[in-house]
């Protein structure tokens, strides 16, 4: 299986054993996952879509044909691009740069520290969140932890005492998008755990950045 193949099932959900392990193997993958997951989310507010012009076709050709692309922004766009164009069969997108204009949408609703914990005591990170009638998208941004082994990534988690509610997976520092469908009221507790790439779903013992810590 190759990326295309992979990120087409993603974006469609028809998730299987092959693309799991397209996922395990990809690092690539593995780092686009979460701007996707957020993406996917943003893409399924109504309030952004309406019924696409007729001169939708012709613009987005020129935008296409106008766009000089390094090979490594192109492979990105090509993933971020499958998104737009599956959504678009019935609808289109109100403005291509209001996705990014949300994800970095200055003043958050609320913004928290996250302290590094004993497994990860150099690691600290900082979660910027805004609430939405659907959830919550969350930036957060992380210093000093080191990139996830291979076979692993690191998981955010909201949670309230036993309950657990994952925002996506990311692979190490720097800015990373996530989106859940919960309020963050709701799950006080927000925390990071190292994962192994596998089918259980719930939060490992390997706590590296907490907000209770």
């Amino acid at each position: 299986m190759n990326c295309d193949d992979f990120r087409a099932a993603y974006i469609s959900g028809s998730i299987g054993d092959g693309e799991r392990q397209h996922l395990v193997e990809c690092p690539d993958c593995r780092n686009e996952q979460p701007a996707v997951d957020g993406m996917r989310h943003l893409l399924a507010d109504s309030r952004l879509w309406e019924e696409p012009s007729s001169q939708l076709e012709e613009q987005v050709v020129g935008l296409i044909s106008s766009s000089a692309l390094t090979p490594e922004r192109a492979r990105r766009r090509s993933w971020r691009t499958s998104v737009v164009v599956g959504a678009a069969v019935s609808v289109v997108f109100v403005g291509s740069l209001a996705i990014w204009a949300l994800a970095r949408t200055p003043g958050a609703d609320w913004k928290v520290p996250m302290p590094g914990t004993a497994a990860a005591p150099a690691a600290s990170a900082v979660v910027e969140g805004w609430n939405h009638a659907a959830g919550t998208r969350v930036l957060l941004t992380v210093d000093g932890l080191a990139p996830a082994p291979a076979g692993s990534v690191y998981e955010f988690w909201f949670s309230k005492e036993d309950l657990h509610v994952s925002a996506g997976t990311f692979s190490g520092p720097g800015e990373v998008d996530l989106w859940v469908g919960i309020s963050r009221g709701d799950y006080p507790r927000l925390w990071v755990t190292l994962e192994p790439i596998d089918k259980d779903a719930t939060p490992s013992g390997v706590t590296v950045l907490d907000t209770a810590a």
